[in-house]
């Protein structure tokens, strides 16, 4: 009878070891996550804010929209556009002849709102 109390006694000890562990990695993984995620908050912010003017222009810009996980800027004349500049402050940019798609992820629309904040064009 000793013995079961003592392998019941173990049992649960191990039990109750694994779940404190389990605990403080799912703690641990929701805090890294959420550093990186205000991490990424703030490069988009500062992207889009560093983005504004190198449009070629508020004039230039005829909108902007979000699809999905990408943010696209169409503009009058692409000539205006400071491409290198661009792609210096983001990596995940395209040129398609009249649009600037820039592929954001999650934080698409976030990216959308401050650039038509900064640059002035809000529908």
């Amino acid at each position: 009878m000793e013995t079961y109390v003592i392998v019941l006694i173990a049992v649960f000890s191990a039990l109750g070891a694994i779940l404190i562990a389990t605990g403080i990695v799912l703690l641990v993984r929701h805090l890294i996550h959420k550093k990186q995620d205000r991490i990424v908050d703030e490069k988009v912010k500062s992207s889009a804010k560093e983005l504004s003017d190198k449009f070629g222009g508020r004039d230039n810009i005829v909108e902007i929209t979000q699809r999905g996980s990408r943010v696209i800027v169409s503009v009058r004349d692409p000539l205006k556009v400071h491409k290198e500049e661009i792609t210096s402050a983001l990596d995940s940019v395209m040129f398609m002849d009249k649009k600037i798609v820039f592929v954001i992820g999650t934080k698409s629309e976030l990216f959308k709102t401050l650039l038509e904040e900064n640059v002035g064009k809000t529908k």
